[in-house]
């Protein structure tokens, strides 16, 4: 009783501040969903999405979340802007062939999603790292069977931008996969063959520090990404099946470019997921 009435003090006197719109309001933990790793937990990206981030957004915010939805491009993942008929190529994936197989992504790069993705990445909110996660590997299983990849890499950041950083957001959102996966592989009571992929954090290096994405146009972006990247030289990716993750997908130059230099390494296939899909 003691323990119930100080936490509804802390509740009312110290209210939560939204990390979407700023504002105050009160979030209740014991009327909080407990994230599982059941099946049932990873039907509904958007149900997914309030569960995570009920702690960290009002109600508002928490309804702005835009999950990506059919129809899309089957390739590159695109949102086409009718709402009617099948998932299919899009124009640019025919013009200029991929050098993945698909990308998919949780939601659409706008509104409360991005403001989550700037409070984490350029506001140091490393609280947001590990239900970001759940959220990013929720929509990992919706997409993949966990035993058809053997690698994930997280895209990786110039050694002096790390520095600046601190932190790799994209390595921050696959860190724990491995026991995520376990948890989930028994959850499903072992309908999950294997979970054996690993975290390849050094399979692929910046080897050239370039200008910032942000504010160019698709050819500049290509352009300016050129040749930036290596495969590590103590890792192997011959004949490995790759997960490439990265925080957002906008033109897709920086993630096409790494999967080409990921199959020029050797492997055998290159998938792409990311938390956000630019509109």
């Amino acid at each position: 009783m003691l323990n119930r009435l100080i936490r509804i003090l802390k509740e009312a006197l110290f209210p939560s501040k939204c990390m979407g719109c700023g504002s105050l309001f009160h979030f209740s933990v014991n009327s909080a969903q407990r994230w599982d790793h059941s099946a049932e937990t990873y039907e509904s990206e958007t149900a997914a999405f309030e569960k995570l981030m009920a702690p960290f957004l009002c109600s508002d915010c928490l309804s702005n979340f835009l999950p990506v939805e059919s129809p899309l491009c089957s390739v590159c993942g695109f949102v086409f802007e009718s709402r009617e008929g099948n998932d299919h190529i899009c124009g640019n994936c025919i013009e200029q062939p991929k050098h993945f197989g698909k990308a998919r992504a949780v939601g659409l790069y706008d509104r409360t999603l991005m403001k989550i993705i700037h409070s984490f990445k350029y506001k140091e909110k490393l609280q947001l790292a590990k239900p970001l996660e759940d959220l990013l590997f929720s929509i990992f299983v919706q997409n993949w069977n966990i035993d058809d990849i053997d690698i994930i890499v997280p895209v990786p950041l110039h050694l002096k931008r790390l520095r600046d950083r601190g932190f790799n957001q994209a390595y921050l959102l696959v860190k724990d996969w491995p026991e995520i996966a376990e948890k989930f592989k028994t959850e499903q009571k072992n309908k999950v063959e294997c979970c054996n992929f690993e975290i390849g954090h050094d399979a692929l290096c910046r080897t050239i520090r370039t200008q910032p994405q942000t504010g160019l146009g698709r050819k500049k972006r290509m352009e300016n990404i050129r040749g930036a990247f290596s495969v590590g030289a103590e890792f192997k990716v011959t004949g490995k099946r790759v997960l490439l993750v990265d925080d957002v997908y906008t033109t897709g130059a920086t993630i096409n470019e790494c999967a080409k230099t990921i199959l020029g390494g050797g492997a055998s296939s290159v998938d792409v997921l990311t938390l956000a899909r630019a509109v």
